[in-house]
């Protein structure tokens, strides 16, 4: 070969690894923005200055004492049972876990006794939550209500049953056993100064729901990307994109991104665009870009397949609006062979959730997937 094809065949390399590197790049920031603009803000679990913690979204449906702990229940506002006694239990007792449960995503301790905890206890499993590694969330059990309740500064003298949960798995990784060992000692560590009543899972159990979590989120973490680019290479305006995404219902956020909402105003998909800059307000008057993404954060988006449907039909309206084409992350031209592909997988995964007792945009995946 000459010089010039040795040259030619190096540059032709060079523009390929340029543009495998970009596609990496706005993959990795379109899928940051889209966890961003799906994840709630942090919390604090307990004692955060002088304000109450805010409820834990697991909690947010009723839940009677005993199922927490994988015993025979009674139902909420049935006659409570015995009072449990004062003492802390051996530690070779059974016990019992719901790490098996469809929908278990927590390792949990619960502290009994017959009398309310008052101050010092509960100072005492806050100073327990702050020296572990990974954060445990406290709720008390309302015995008017039957349910599950966050801890605050009505806590003390309130509840006969206090439960820390540690959460088992989440988009980063499960817990270790170190983790679950830590956390079992801190427990006992409390029971044994309070002399309150303990129940904790068997870890080897909880260990193994721990693992199957964390294969489960990899298998159904799935963010589904398609992209508006011009056809001919011209550039989009602000304003039509703009227009569009509003008359299809999606509303400017601060974060930069068009949201498409359900009716409880939680975001199902989200609009943005393919080049650095965000849409913003004071902006997007003035911008031009060469592409738009819709992304669909599939575990975290309750509206299931009927989401993903809607995000296409948007897609396709912008596509024809905009005299563009619609793309996957790899650049290749999406037709409605490719797109109902998609929809056929994504089945497969809403079912697997289902199955699992994990629903896409309930609170136990809200959890999982953050």
């Amino acid at each position: 070969m000459s010089d010039l094809q040795w040259s030619l065949l190096g540059l032709g390399v060079i523009v390929i690894l340029g543009v495998l590197a970009f596609n990496w790049y706005q993959e990795r920031a379109h899928r940051r923005r889209a966890e961003e603009a799906f994840e709630a803000p942090p919390r604090d679990v307990l004692f955060d200055g002088d304000s109450p913690p805010p409820p834990l979204p697991v909690h947010s449906e009723p839940m009677d004492a005993e199922s927490s702990l994988g015993e025979d229940s009674d139902l909420p506002g049935q006659e409570d049972p015995a009072p449990v006694p004062r003492a802390a239990p051996r530690q070779d007792e059974p016990v019992t876990t719901r790490a098996s449960e469809p929908g278990a995503v927590d390792c949990e301790a619960v502290f009994q006794q017959e009398d309310p905890f008052g101050e010092d206890f509960l100072q005492r499993i806050a100073q327990a939550m702050g020296a572990l590694a990974r954060a445990a969330h406290p709720a008390g059990f309302d015995e008017r209500t039957g349910q599950w309740v966050a801890l605050d500064e009505t806590a003390n003298g309130r509840f006969r049953r206090i439960r820390l949960s540690m959460q088992l798995a989440d988009r980063q990784s499960a817990v270790s056993r170190a983790d679950l060992e830590e956390f079992a000692a801190a427990m006992r560590g409390v029971s044994v100064d309070t002399s309150a009543a303990l129940i904790l899972p068997d870890l080897d159990a909880v260990e193994s729901r721990a693992q199957e979590l964390d294969r489960f989120c990899a298998d159904v973490d799935i963010a589904i990307g398609l992209s508006v680019v011009a056809r001919t290479g011209q550039l989009f305006q602000g304003t039509t994109i703009r227009a569009l995404a509003e008359s299809a219902g999606l509303k400017l956020e601060a974060d930069g991104q068009f949201h498409y909402e359900d009716t409880h105003g939680a975001s199902q998909f989200t609009l943005d665009n393919q080049d650095p800059e965000p849409f913003f307000p004071e902006s997007i008057k003035a911008l031009t870009t060469s592409g738009v993404t819709f992304l669909l954060d599939v575990p975290r988006a309750a509206g299931g397949i009927g989401a993903y449907d809607r995000m296409v039909q948007v897609s396709k309206n912008f596509a024809a609006k905009l005299d563009g084409i619609i793309v996957d992350d790899n650049r290749q031209a999406l037709n409605d062979h490719g797109l109902d592909a998609i929809r056929r997988h994504l089945l497969g995964v809403y079912g697997a959730m289902d199955e699992a007792g994990i629903p896409p945009g309930g609170p136990v995946a809200l959890r999982l997937f953050s």
